[in-house]
């Protein structure tokens, strides 16, 4: 007979995959996005960031007891995603000759099959028809199949986003290596084990639908309503709900509004660096009454809730380009879906008057621009955001708005620039996430479109991004003859995936020419709407001192394809890149 009593088990990541997990068929394939996955890895890099000592809470997981496994029924996502994460650990570990084998136990076990043969038992298993063999693919690191389930297709996408990921955020393998560690020893969830599997689907059933225990934003509520006339609570209760029901509709964690609504509205700096973090908002509130007054304002208080929340949705969720909302819809296409830390200083921006607002937009662009391509680290990042929202709070005009811009802003990132032109140098496929790339070379495609046409300014990048448009290598990525490009075996690895060898090239003209010789290329990059892709051979005069002229004076062209081409190119678009996103001059974009 079967025990019918339930565990609840702290479990490190390190003392969990030591166990077997199996995802039964009757459970949904692997849905996890991209926007899951970055913020999964999001919440580990903060924490991580904020204190690598400190114990980080995952959440917890349902499981039924086989006895020599644990059949997961709730956290498969979260746990698979895991799996996937010590898989690409493991693969950098290689990349550095560095001994994995602390890893590898826990992603599989060495056993005995039914012929006496030694094969791998991997701690984690997707039984669903949709998965495949992709599990076992992507931890021996061979390539996706040409025919995926959509399933599988969603496992490979979160191994590259993970791997990419990790090269970026631990260009050091030092530092990787202590994340390493804090990952293992550090990150824990509650497993909950039982030993019938009726009990395992009610547990799942409860937590589904009954919800979670008290966090800082039910404590606040309580804080704040116990300040009210209970004749007053459905009024106040208005408004409350309206607060979690927008940050519902765009899937957004209370907390991390709360953290950012309280760094962007208050005085923290008695706190670390001036941040909040999710675990100290309640005694933050508790201890800070008079300043946020929601004892002897409660209504009022709620209300400025209320409206940042507003402002945190249109910011999240920017309804057209007007008033420099483009420059909001382009920050998660350069940092990623998963990206908020400036919504944290649009919170603070709420002062200023719609052409302050409308240049500050654009600033912030600018500013996340060059944390990403000089790798800023997310706790300055975080650090500096906290420090400008004193100021910010204070801005209302455009004139205030350049003060604090010429006086803070541009010295600061100007430190973070000291190795800002060799960063852009050696930008490339190999260094950047792709989407990163495909923005970046976006934007100043479209920055020389608009030059041509007589603007400054650069209008939505909708026709530059899409899947229609491709990222073509000049140098084909298939080259027999590397002599041909003046380019060694060894100096082709390094050149053919640099941003300088890269354009943008609509896909039915990139069918056409598949991997042929730069000359046989050019009548296809010719055809191109593109006038940067178009003019790669040939810049096209129109007149004196018009707007094609001026453009194509900003611009080159080669008749000959080289490495030294590739270079050249690359410190072109390096120019470009300083032109469109520069603090100093309001009109270029």
């Amino acid at each position: 007979m079967a025990d019918t009593y339930i565990k609840y088990i702290d479990r490190s990541i390190a003392s969990a995959f030591t166990d077997l997990y199996i995802v039964p068929d009757y459970q949904r394939e692997y849905v996890w996005t991209d926007t899951q996955v970055e913020q999964l890895l999001s919440d580990l890099m903060e924490a991580y960031a904020a204190d690598s000592k400190k114990a980080y809470f995952l959440g917890t997981i349902v499981t039924f007891d086989e006895g020599t496994r644990f059949e997961l029924i709730d956290g498969q996502q979260r746990l698979t995603t895991f799996f996937i994460l010590l898989c690409a650990i493991k693969h950098i570990y290689a990349q550095n000759n560095e001994k994995a084998g602390a890893i590898e136990k826990l992603i599989y076990s060495e056993v005995m099959n039914d012929y006496g043969d030694t094969v791998s038992q991997y701690h984690l298993q997707l039984q669903y028809e949709d998965a495949g063999n992709c599990l076992e693919l992507i931890e021996k690191g061979e390539d996706k199949p040409k025919n995926i389930t959509q399933s599988g297709e969603r496992l490979f996408n979160a191994y590259n986003i993970i791997l990419n990921t990790m090269e970026d955020k631990f260009s050091d393998f030092a530092e990787l290596k202590k994340f390493v560690v804090f990952l293992l020893n550090k990150t824990s969830f509650i497993r909950i084990e039982t030993y019938d599997i009726t009990d395992a689907l009610k547990i799942f059933e409860t937590i589904n639908q009954r919800g979670k225990g008290l966090d800082p934003m039910d404590l606040l509520k309580n804080m704040v309503f116990r300040q009210v006339d209970r004749s007053k609570f459905k009024e106040l209760n208005m408004n409350w709900k309206a607060i979690t029901t927008a940050l519902e509709q765009i899937d957004e964690k209370p907390l991390r509004f709360l953290r950012y609504f309280i760094m962007a509205n208050y005085d923290t700096s008695e706190s670390k660096d001036g941040i909040i973090r999710e675990e100290q908002i309640y005694s933050w509130l508790s201890a800070n009454k008079a300043q946020c007054r929601y004892e002897e304002e409660p209504f009022k208080f709620v209300q400025k809730m209320k409206d940042n929340v507003d402002v945190y949705v249109k910011c999240r969720q920017p309804e057209n380009n007007l008033n420099g909302n483009i420059h909001l819809k382009n920050i998660p296409m350069l940092a990623g879906k998963s990206y908020k830390l400036h919504l944290m200083l649009m919170l603070a921006a709420s002062n200023m008057d719609e052409e302050a607002n409308e240049l500050f937009k654009k600033t912030i662009e600018s500013v996340v621009y060059y944390t990403v391509i000089d790798k800023v680290a997310t706790n300055v990042t975080e650090r500096t955001f906290v420090l400008w929202c004193r100021r910010i709070r204070q801005i209302k005009t455009i004139e205030e708005l350049q003060s604090f811009i010429n006086e803070i802003i541009v010295p600061t990132v100007n430190e973070w620039k000291q190795d800002n032109e060799i960063n852009f140098l050696r930008l490339g496929l190999n260094s950047m996430q792709q989407y990163r790339i495909k923005f970046i070379l976006g934007k100043i495609t479209a920055y020389v479109d608009s030059l041509r046409l007589g603007k400054d300014t650069v209008d939505s990048l909708e026709a530059y991004i899409p899947s229609a448009v491709e990222i073509e290598h000049i140098m084909p990525q298939t080259c027999p003859d590397m002599s041909a490009y003046d380019i060694t075996e060894e100096e082709f690895n390094v050149y053919i995936n640099r941003l300088g060898n890269l354009t943008l090239l609509e896909n039915t003209l990139n069918k056409s020419i598949h991997n042929d010789k730069y000359d046989e290329k050019l009548n296809a990059y010719k055809q191109s709407r593109f006038y940067l892709t178009s003019a790669i051979s040939e810049l096209v005069n129109q007149g004196q001192n018009t707007a094609i002229t001026r453009t194509n004076n900003i611009l080159l062209s080669w008749s000959v394809w080289t490495k030294q081409s590739i270079e050249e190119r690359q410190r072109m678009l390096y120019d470009l890149s300083e032109r469109i996103w520069a603090f100093n001059d309001n009109k270029t974009d």
